[in-house]
């Protein structure tokens, strides 16, 4: 099958992240960073405000946004923990902060090593890209642009932009309309069996399974029409008949 549109999701299949924004040690050097931006919280007190305002949005959101999956911005979020120590953020401000809780927290961000390789051949072939992915945009922008990926999408789709996510059908319905993907011709790329390809096949899109896992188990009845099983980014050129 030769398809004209590859939705890419983005962490786990074409960028290999490790963050650490849950724990103790985190939290701690957070709270440090934040005293010598003039804000004065214990790491405690940030964490408990951070975590439950962060579930009320979420419990929010499944209450009243009508999707199956739906995203929050969390930007809201920290504007809260924030007002709640009595500080008022301008918008860029809270923005600001949202950029560096993602930097602080982060182990380390590389491109897999046949990213950049698959995304040349799908241009080279005349395909265009998009990106899918679930994901706050005050977290993730900063890293596609560290990365170099953003100028090989012909259009970018971020679940906090969206308020909803994978694998809600209706995030791949949006892409599709906004893009005006024609979803025979489509194909999903991810390596999350749940939120990539059940979704993908929930709204009636291809899937192409990028296992990243050590032992790959086959089902009887997958949700995807391809796979890679050593989890290679350029079987997704040779088996939809761009390479090879």
């Amino acid at each position: 099958m030769m398809y004209q549109n590859y939705i890419f999701d983005l962490y786990g299949t074409l960028v290999d992240i490790h963050t650490d924004e849950y724990s103790r040690n985190f939290f701690k050097k957070y709270a440090k960073w934040l005293r010598k931006q003039g804000f004065h919280f214990e790491w405690k007190l940030f964490y408990e405000l951070y975590t439950s305002t962060e579930r009320d949005y979420r419990e929010k959101a499944a209450q009243t946004s009508g999707y199956q999956k739906p995203e929050i911005r969390i930007e809201g979020v920290f504007h809260d923990v924030f007002a709640a120590k009595g500080y008022e953020l301008t918008d860029k401000q809270t923005t600001d902060l949202c950029e560096s809780f993602r930097r602080i927290s982060l182990i380390y961000l590389r491109l897999f090593p046949d990213t950049i390789a698959c995304l040349e051949g799908l241009k080279k072939a005349g395909k265009r890209i998009y990106l899918l992915s679930n994901a706050q945009r005050s977290f993730t922008w900063q890293e596609l642009e560290l990365t170099g990926l953003i100028p090989y999408f012909d259009g970018i789709l971020i679940s906090s932009d969206e308020g909803c996510m994978k694998p809600d059908p209706e995030f791949y319905k949006i892409c599709c309309a906004r893009y005006q993907l024609d979803k025979a011709q489509s194909v999903m790329i991810g390596n999350e069996l749940k939120s990539d390809m059940a979704g993908a096949k929930a709204a009636g899109i291809d899937g192409f399974y990028i296992n990243r896992s050590p032992v790959f188990h086959a089902e009887q009845e997958p949700d995807y029409q391809y796979v890679s099983v050593k989890g290679s980014l350029l079987e997704v050129l040779t088996q939809t008949g761009i390479d090879g």
